[in-house]
């Protein structure tokens, strides 16, 4: 078996752990991405990572018998295989301070097998479940409830408390709930980052950031399915409540839900269906054609020529570009020369294109490629070699500055129009030509409705269609029906 897993193009390698390696080592998947979309690559790179694997669980394995829970259990000595509650009660002050001992000593570095100290207390503590539970090598030479303690204890170093005896020693329950710490579909911080950073790999840098943010402030771990999707329900309401947006929230929620959903057992977690917040947040993630409002050819035709005398050739000939290709702003402008390229369909006919969606994506859809115009191919040109020329880290600021020339441009235009309204114009113009709603988001970028499709334009298929949609919007634009002066 290779392992791989393929997403959004690019090979993953991705295995579970064996249970005594997962409660050692905090987390129960492997998972590496190996920077290839090639098969045959990806296969000669799993190969190497699968030694690396086999070295992971190896050293967990090689330091079980010497972590620390095992001594701080075994220090209270092996009870025989019968023995009273009394002699049980009477070892449960050992296994406490014996566990405490350790855990502080793993304050240093070089005590830790984990690499920091909260997760070295996050293993400690899934080992010692795991003894209560059964499931861990050895956990038939303890009693459940030594374990359970030692647990509470290193809970208690965890809130900066001294840990005691005088709290109950199983972990309280919440009404009509599991425990956390018993509850088999239960998470840790550790897994939720592994799957955060695989989620960060695929989209943009601001997008990464947004949903970092956001599981920060609202997840707390470990935790249950149904507990997570409480507390995003919670946000959604309070931000609902505060004024936000819908479709904000909705993109808010969406996003956390789709990190929870990479993590093993987690597939199916949902937000619910039934009460108002829920009908809310749903209403907010469906697509309008009047979400926003499209610019007018003939404040497109002003808009163009503004730029036109601003004498800023890059500005002019990127405005042009949005508004003929549907591009979103960072689309483009964050991109280099490298996204014009040669395409080859399987046909074996080659034409230029423009790969969309490298940079900045918003979902897996983004990425398209859309054939070039011969006349757009000096515009494309111009603007894809501004990125080189101002730098990677600078690209950004493009978009802010094309956008505050288009609200200058605007100044004194009736209605909620900026620089994004270009694109749906584009969108309006795509259905005057006679495009499908499915037609239209292949063009855009949008997930095909009802569909797992990434984009119903992707491989190597013909690009014929979308090639006769946007000759048609340039011909809407240049006023070829209406003899209307052209937008060039």
């Amino acid at each position: 078996m290779s392992y791989l897993t393929r997403r959004d193009g690019r090979y993953f390698y991705r295995r579970r752990f064996p249970a005594e390696v997962a409660a050692l080592v905090g987390r129960t998947e492997f998972r590496k991405a190996l920077g290839t979309a090639d098969r045959q690559e990806a296969g000669r790179a799993a190969r190497i990572v699968s030694v690396e694997f086999d070295r992971v669980c190896a050293e967990a394995l090689a330091q079980l018998p010497e972590q620390s829970v095992g001594r701080a259990l075994e220090a209270a000595s092996e009870p025989p295989a019968r023995v009273s509650a009394e002699a049980i009660l009477e070892r449960l002050q050992i296994i406490v301070e014996q566990v405490t001992r350790s855990a502080i000593e793993a304050l240093e570095p070089s005590q830790r097998i984990a690499p920091t100290w909260a997760a070295e207390l996050e293993w400690q503590k899934s080992a010692l479940l795991a003894i209560a539970e059964g499931n861990h090598p050895g956990a038939a030479q303890y009693n459940p409830v030594e374990a359970m303690a030692a647990y509470r204890a290193l809970e208690a170093l965890e809130r900066g408390e001294i840990p005691a005896l005088d709290s109950p020693i199983l972990p309280a329950r919440s009404s009509g709930a599991k425990a956390l710490s018993m509850d088999s579909d239960s998470r840790t911080a550790a897994e939720f980052d592994e799957a955060l950073e695989g989620y960060c790999e695929r989209v943009s840098a601001s997008r990464a950031g947004i949903v970092r943010s956001l599981g920060k402030q609202i997840l707390r771990w470990p935790s249950t399915q149904a507990e997570q999707v409480q507390r995003i329900m919670q946000f959604a309401e309070g931000k609902l409540a505060a004024g936000g947006k819908a479709s904000s929230v909705h993109t808010q929620a969406a996003g956390l839900i789709t990190v929870l959903r990479e993590m093993p057992g987690w597939e199916r977690i949902s937000l619910p269906r039934n009460g108002s917040t829920a009908r809310t947040i749903r209403q907010g993630g469906q697509l309008q054609t009047d979400a926003r409002d499209a610019m007018p050819l003939e404040i497109v035709r002003k808009v163009t020529a503004a730029l036109d005398v601003r004498g800023d050739a890059v500005d002019a000939a990127a405005a042009r570009l949005l508004v003929r290709y549907g591009l979103r702003p960072v689309e483009l402008l964050q991109e280099g020369p490298e996204a014009l390229t040669d395409r080859t369909d399987i046909l074996g006919q080659k034409e230029l294109v423009y790969h969309a969606g490298l940079s900045g994506a918003k979902n897996s859809a983004s990425r398209r490629c859309l054939p070039v115009h011969a006349d757009d191919i000096p515009l494309f040109k111009l603007v894809l070699s501004a990125r080189e020329d101002a730098g990677e880290k600078r690209s950004r600021a493009r978009v802010t500055r094309l956008s505050a020339a288009v609200r200058i441009a605007l100044r004194g235009v009736p209605g909620k129009l900026s620089l994004y309204s270009l694109r749906h114009t584009c969108a309006d113009l795509l259905r005057a030509a006679g495009a499908t709603p499915d037609e239209v988001g292949g063009v855009l970028g949008h997930t095909a409705t009802g569909s797992k499709a990434t984009s119903i334009y992707g491989g190597k298929a013909p690009l014929v269609r979308p090639r006769e949609l946007l000759c048609k919007v340039r011909d809407l634009l240049e006023g070829g029906k209406d003899g209307a002066t052209p937008a060039t």
